[in-house]
């Protein structure tokens, strides 16, 4: 069984974006996660990165603490305050249960949330 219960939607204006995500990847989601665009136009150029995933109880745990980590936890390597105060400042997730959130329904309500709307190729 899987420990990714959780369905989650994120977003970060364009300039802390990279910080999220360098953030995210010192804590093991490796890769570019602000994968999707978005500008209020839906036109270049973006001003917000945002994406979609399945993730554990776990992370969403440690986002919830940002800037702190919770309490026992070692701080991680390559994490430093300024990506964390980042991702306490910047980030939004929306959460839902993954067996019964919609992903693109979730994405899709959280960039009209605050007026965006993705840039297409």
């Amino acid at each position: 069984m899987t420990q990714h219960t959780n369905r989650i939607a994120f977003i970060a204006p364009k300039e802390h974006a990279e910080a999220c995500n360098r953030a995210a990847n010192a804590l093991g989601r490796s890769g570019q996660n602000f994968i999707v665009q978005l500008s209020q136009s839906g036109a270049e150029p973006a001003t917000h990165a945002a994406a979609s995933t399945a993730e554990t109880d776990a992370f969403l745990h440690v986002l919830s603490f940002a800037p702190d980590l919770p309490p026992g936890m070692e701080w991680p390597e390559g994490l430093t305050p300024a990506d964390w105060q980042a991702v306490a400042d910047h980030l939004v997730v929306v959460t839902g249960p993954a067996s019964s959130t919609d992903p693109s329904a979730q994405f899709d309500a959280m960039i009209a949330a605050h007026g965006l709307r993705r840039i297409e190729p």
